[in-house]
């Protein structure tokens, strides 16, 4: 009974925010192509509340609700947008958010893809929900680069389950016991060659060309001191003939944005740690 009462509890803001079937379900939506599924839906999300790190398992050390279509952050609203598309009705969405967000479908927080390049992008290419569109041998060497990163993923997990234990109120108790309870976890490389974002402008028209009418964009940016090498991520659209990017960013007004991939760039190209690379995907049907 608790984990059913928890997933109505979850599944409440999806359903408040869906309707009636009307908008995501009807059946003349659910006869278009996965692609144009993805942009439909993608554009329904515009403007919604972008919040950091607002989803979770719905019980547990994160107790976020696993579905919700009213507030997101990058990922999750990736997620979300794919796993409706996926669907043909409400209840099957959560059983897509679930094969796209956890290792072998088993909702639990160690087995959330937390890493998208050690976790997120792997699953999902075994999945079949995204394959590589970009693979070295397309372009010239020179318009890829090596890049990576180390990372601890048990030390990462303590620190993170600390965070999410004491912003509930869990004593020192509690919280060792649960430290206890981290898997040791053998340090993993996050190591993925990328497309550099200079040459991907240089080439826009080439990469209109090769690029699906709709793809998953990840950003990769100089930035030594995260343990990660995506930094973002979004859908990349070709709209008239030009490519806009549908995504979560963590900026005001903190909505949900529709917007010119180069000025997307552009914006980026005033930080400190401009963007360095792109990793592109194709999303399929599973």
């Amino acid at each position: 009974m608790r984990i059913i009462h928890a997933l109505l509890i979850c599944l409440a803001p999806f359903l408040i925010a869906a309707g009636k079937d009307t908008v995501l379900f009807d059946p003349g939506i659910v006869k278009l192509s996965l692609e144009e599924r993805i942009i439909r839906t993608a554009y329904l999300f515009v403007n919604r509340e972008v919040s950091l790190d607002p989803l979770g398992e719905g019980f547990g050390f994160d107790p976020d609700p696993l579905l919700s279509t009213s507030k997101f952050d990058c990922t999750t609203y990736v997620e979300v947008v794919l796993a409706v598309s996926l669907s043909n009705k409400e209840d099957e969405t959560l059983q897509n958010i679930n094969r796209i967000r956890y290792r072998n479908n088993k909702v639990s927080f160690y087995n959330r893809n937390h890493f998208m390049v050690s976790d997120w992008i792997p699953e999902n290419v075994k999945l079949g929900l995204i394959s590589p569109i970009l693979i070295e041998g397309t372009f010239p060497r020179k318009a890829f680069k090596k890049g990576k990163r180390r990372l601890n993923k048990t030390t990462w997990f303590y620190h993170r389950i600390i965070d999410l234990l004491e912003k509930q109120g869990k004593g020192s108790k509690e919280i060792l016991a649960a430290l206890k309870q981290v898997p040791e976890i053998n340090n993993r490389k996050e190591e993925a060659s990328y497309l550099l974002a200079t040459y991907f402008r240089e080439n826009t028209d080439k990469m209109k060309m090769i690029l699906p009418k709709v793809s998953l964009v990840m950003f990769i940016r100089n930035m030594p001191t995260l343990p990660t090498l995506v930094t973002h991520m979004g859908l990349l659209v070709q709209e008239q003939s030009k490519l806009y990017l549908y995504h979560a960013p963590r900026r005001r007004p903190w909505k949900v944005s529709r917007e010119l991939l180069e000025d997307y760039f552009l914006e980026m190209d005033k930080h400190r740690a401009p963007i360095e690379g792109l990793l592109l995907y194709k999303i399929n049907k599973i």
